[in-house]
């Protein structure tokens, strides 16, 4: 086990083959879509640590940091991407060589560094300096964290080999998250004591936040959320429009097809092939019953008709947003959409004609809103829009628009054509509230005044007036 150096950069060690595995992040996609032989074995944090992190007065926003001294790492090309949406392409800043110590922000020699929200923020508040953390989810810039990976050489060498020391991994991964008391006492007696035992807890709890355990296995891939990461840095120039990532995630199912090397043998070893061959269609039902597991989490967590996050995701998303919100001091904005006349237009078409319709708004919703936003059906002809670091005038037009262009669109089924359109009503943090409950009594009600208002409209819930009185 080799401890990443100062100057070196991971993947550079395991392509030239001075390491065989390595810990990357979403610059894994970047550098497999520039042609370089990289797999990856396994996810481990579902969500990106990396962030800015600014010296309390120098930025409100991430825009302040123009003209700043920023301290950057060459491979932290998500934060690139984010700062080039952002609009701060490289020269708009200065950039600095990165130390690796928080000393030299507190002190301020630079004015930003880029740091992880598993670290730097605990050694700041220590040490009483004020700071703002900008996140490049807030851009909708939402790419995987730590992820182990390797080679195409080292699964061609062996890929039982790796396909054992990525499971291994996992099993460490979960006994880490299961026992966080026991592994930071580990951590420290027998490795390190840079970091306090605080920390370390501290840096667990982050880190759960990040991995969501409970909603996601640990070590997940999906190779459309890594074509999506492809997409953002070809949005912002890093990757031609035209890329492939084929092959970039390993698939241990392929694991069986190792029993073909075994045709052939002669008679004397027939016992031997067979319970070789017994042994790799065991190992392929496991990887399956792996994968349909996956597919049975993801399926819990997804409406079956639009196919966007349900209302048991949304709960749990909405909570830790807003800790998220109130920790780093941005607004959040909740949308409760209603489809007019619905009642009618099922009575009137059918009930598969209705289901058109929420087919219809779901997908519209998936196209208008941004990366970082989340989708749901909230149930029947109900959705709910979470929308991170967005005020709540903004989140009213950008509504407002979405309700305009679904209004004049035409939706066909059965050889007709149909339209609906729909009301909204919009709440946010810290105006209407500081609970997930509040958020949605308040976005409930503004709804409720829209229908009352004549409908097809979008509202915001006044401030001054609590929800109840409002429905009153």
């Amino acid at each position: 086990m080799v401890e990443a150096r100062e100057g070196t950069d991971p993947i550079d060690e395991v392509l030239a083959g001075r390491a065989q595995y390595g810990v990357g992040a979403s610059e894994l996609g970047l550098r497999r879509a520039q042609g370089q032989p990289i797999v990856v074995l396994a996810v481990v944090l579902q969500h990106s640590p990396l962030a800015l992190i600014a010296r309390g007065g120098h930025a409100q926003s991430v825009h302040d940091l123009a003209g700043k001294r920023v301290m950057l790492m060459p491979h932290e090309t998500e934060l690139y991407a984010y700062l080039a949406r952002e609009g701060l392409q490289r020269g708009t800043f200065i950039e600095v060589q990165h130390s690796f110590r928080a000393e030299d922000l507190i002190k301020g020699r630079v004015e930003a560094v880029s740091g992880y929200s598993t670290d730097e923020p605990f050694e700041l508040r220590n040490a009483g300096l004020a700071f703002s953390v900008f996140s490049p989810r807030a851009s909708g810039v939402d790419f995987y964290g730590d992820s182990l990976f390797t080679t195409e050489a080292q699964v061609r060498k062996d890929r039982a080999r790796v396909d054992a020391f990525r499971q291994a991994s996992l099993r460490g991964w979960q006994y880490a998250m299961e026992h966080p008391q026991e592994v930071a006492q580990l951590i420290r007696a027998r490795y390190s004591r840079r970091k306090s035992y605080a920390h370390l807890l501290f840096e667990h709890a982050e880190m759960h936040r990040l991995m969501q355990p409970e909603l996601v296995e640990i070590g997940h891939s999906n190779p459309g959320r890594w074509r999506h990461i492809g997409q953002v840095y070809a949005e912002v120039g890093m990757l031609p429009a035209e890329h492939s990532l084929e092959g970039l995630v390993f698939d241990p199912r392929a694991q069986a097809d190792l029993a073909w090397l075994y045709r052939g043998l002669a008679a004397a070893l027939a016992a031997l092939a067979f319970i070789g061959a017994l042994a790799a269609y065991q190992r392929r039902q496991l990887a399956e019953i792996r994968a349909l597991k996956a597919r049975l989490e993801e399926q819990a967590l997804r409406d079956p008709l639009t196919g966007l996050y349900n209302r048991r995701y949304l709960d749990d998303a909405l909570e830790r947003e807003l800790v998220r919100a109130q920790r780093e001091g941005y607004p959040l904005s909740v949308v409760l959409l209603d489809l007019d006349h619905f009642k009618d237009l099922n009575d009137a078409h059918g009930h598969p004609a209705g289901d058109a319709v929420l087919v219809s708004l779901a997908k519209a919703l998936r196209e208008q809103v941004r990366a970082g936003d989340l989708a749901c059906r909230w149930g029947g002809e109900e959705f709910l829009l979470l929308l991170p670091n967005m005020p709540v005038t903004a989140a009213a037009g950008r509504v407002d628009k979405l309700r305009t262009r679904f209004g004049e669109s035409s939706i066909e089924f059965g050889g007709k054509s149909m339209s609906a359109t729909l009301s909204a009503g919009v709440a946010a943090f810290p105006e209407h509230g500081a609970k997930p409950a509040d958020l949605i009594d308040a976005a409930d009600a503004a709804l409720y005044w829209a229908k009352s208002e004549g409908r097809n409209r979008v509202c915001l819930a006044p401030v001054s007036i609590s929800a109840a009185a409002l429905r009153a």
